[in-house]
């Protein structure tokens, strides 16, 4: 019988790769039969996009919208018109009943032109009120958001809190009135994405009835009394996108539109939070492949017109290590992609665990392709695309890109703020409370079999047997640590010490997934993926060799000393500014 917490991403029917991953075995009899798009589901995409390019066109100029932090009039009516505010919706409702994959190509697309556009779509598409339709039960609520969704109206999201987006608790507070036939709502929520355009928005709160405290869903419609936008955020960048503070003061909401919660994160029902995660791939995965791309071609379009005293940049053995590290990771990026948006149906398997990981993956992923396509550029990178335009230079807005790539490491959760979380709810999830599984863990030897059935060149078995290796180190340093801290909430105490071990375990999954799809393409041809593959490969084992160094330096007693004398304000005050620095900043 399986102990564990109940976990929202795992299946008792289905396998998931980095849940397995985690216990110390690879999954190539999942991951060899790599998943790739129907061509009928691919024609579908291809039919949305060709008149999309043209509304993005001719609708947005995105240098403009970057410099004004304005979205140009009839923007969100021309998007509601064409029905992508409701790509995965049934045509029956006015939308275009696309697949998640082919959602993921518009919201890439759109990122490609303008993020504040892409971040409209994904918001409205994944994360706000329409999507939670397909799984809503019969009854009022169901017939509110379908009437809205029908009606082509805009929504939001509002979740996090000024006390800060990692706290549990919610502020926000839902109170039964009317003998429970309604709540009144009060409360703040920050960072609302869409919420100034939105005819409803989704809002987290804590429903307080007597002594009991439960957090709750909440639709809340935007027109209604005691409901205003009480800011608009500005970012470094995302220039335009629609972000606001939502203030709720005594705001009445009819019993039916608050969920009651799900067995797994205290609001939501399995179905409907697996849709969240499956949202995030779209909202971060999807400009992460979109900045990649296209750094990729301003990488190869400067090469092509630049020199150094007469020789051709493309000359330079660094640079071309430097298109060559580029070129694998927008492969290993579109592998990443597609497998946890076709995996489910195609490959048997349940990705929901690998889904959750994207996040980290595809973000930090893009902003080493966006920093180094930087460090490229030089000061012509770090120009404006309009200063560019002005000089007579091609104005690429790399500038921009690289604020906006800044900003995926933030949205959806600080990248080593999910490191821990993942390590305590995914990683040690297979270690707590089994003592056997820790057994089997341990004694268990590396599975090499999969070096027999896999279509890999002798580099890529090479790293193939790399990764069965490392995915065994990791899961019996996991399970050491587990039966040397009995208390899971003892070892949850040292962070430093998780982190590097969900970037192993992150590192090594999609290695695995880039070996999966290359073995299934096989080495007939010209080689081009196996290299492909073999590129990323080499450059991920040094980042995993650095993840360990960094987990075994990670017990620092003078690192403790010093975080103590510095938070009780007793030692380092040389280190801050001096007094005319101080004086200036007070007298701001």
């Amino acid at each position: 019988m399986d102990k564990r917490p109940s976990n929202p991403w795992y299946s008792a029917e289905t396998p998931s790769v980095l849940e397995h991953l985690y216990r110390g075995e690879l999954r190539w009899d999942l991951i060899s039969r790599f998943p790739r798009q129907d061509p009928a589901d691919r024609a579908a995409g291809d039919a949305a996009l060709a008149g999309f390019a043209d509304l993005l066109r001719e609708r947005v100029d995105p240098a403009k919208v970057d410099t004004t932090g304005r979205l140009p009039a009839g923007l969100l009516k021309a998007l509601s018109d064409g029905g992508y505010d409701r790509l995965q919706v049934d045509p029956s409702l006015g939308g275009l009943g696309l697949s998640a994959l082919n959602t993921f190509r518009v919201v890439e697309t759109a990122a490609s032109w303008s993020m504040p556009t892409a971040q409209i779509l994904s918001v409205q598409n994944t994360i706000g009120v329409g999507p939670f339709l397909p799984a809503l039960p019969p009854g009022p609520l169901r017939d509110t958001i379908e009437a809205r969704t029908r009606a082509g109206v805009f929504s939001g999201n509002s979740d996090t809190e000024p006390h800060g987006a990692s706290n549990q608790r919610r502020y926000t507070t839902a109170t039964p009135i009317e003998g429970g036939a309604a709540y009144l709502l009060n409360g703040t929520k920050v960072f609302s994405g869409n919420a100034p355009i939105s005819d409803m928005v989704n809002v987290t709160a804590t429903v307080r009835d007597g002594d009991a405290e439960r957090v709750r869903l909440v639709f809340v419609s935007t027109d209604s009394p005691g409901v205003r936008i009480s800011a608009h955020h500005d970012f470094m960048g995302l220039k335009g996108f629609p972000s606001g503070a939502v203030t709720f003061d005594d705001v009445r909401v009819p019993a039916h539109m608050v969920m009651v919660e799900g067995e797994h994160n205290r609001r939501l029902t399995p179905e409907l939070y697996r849709r969240l995660v499956v949202g995030r791939v779209h909202t971060i995965g999807a400009p992460s492949l979109a900045m990649s791309r296209l750094c990729l071609r301003w990488a190869r379009e400067f090469v092509a017109r630049r020199q150094i005293d007469e020789r051709p940049l493309a000359s330079y053995d660094e640079i071309r290590r430097n298109a060559a590290d580029t070129l694998g990771e927008v492969f290993a990026l579109e592998t990443l992609v597609q497998w946890c948006l076709l995996a489910e149906r195609q490959a048997a398997a349940n990705p929901a665990f690998e889904q959750v990981a994207a996040k980290n993956l595809s973000s930090m992923t893009a902003w080493r392709v966006v920093e180094r396509t930087m460090s490229l550029y030089g000061a012509e990178g770090y120009e404006t695309e309009v200063s560019k335009a002005r000089r007579g230079v091609p104005p690429v807005p790399l500038e921009r890109v690289f604020r906006e790539a800044r900003g995926l490491r933030i949205s959806g959760g600080v990248e080593f703020m999910l490191d821990i979380w993942m390590a305590q709810k995914a990683i040690f999830w297979c270690y707590y409370p089994l003592p056997d599984t820790i057994d089997a863990i341990e004694s268990a030897e590396p599975d090499l079999s999969c070096l027999d059935e896999a279509d890999l060149t002798e580099a890529n078995l090479d790293h193939l047997r790399f990764a069965v290796t490392e995915i065994k180190a990791l899961a019996r340093t996991c399970a050491a640590l587990a039966r040397r801290h009995p208390d899971q909430n003892e070892l949850f105490e040292r962070e430093r010490l998780l982190v590097p071990l969900t970037q192993i375990g992150n590192e090594l999954l999609l290695v695995s997934l880039v070996l999966g799809r290359t073995s299934s393409l096989g080495t007939e041809g010209d080689g081009t993926t196996q290299d492909l593959a073999d590129v990323y490969c080499a450059e991920a084992r040094l980042r995993i060799a650095d993840a360990w160094r960094r987990h075994r330096a990670a017990d620092s007693p003078a690192a403790s000393r010093v975080a103590d004398d510095w938070f009780a304000g007793e030692r380092f005050a040389e280190l801050l500014p001096d007094a005319a620095v101080d004086s200036l900043i007070a007298g701001k």
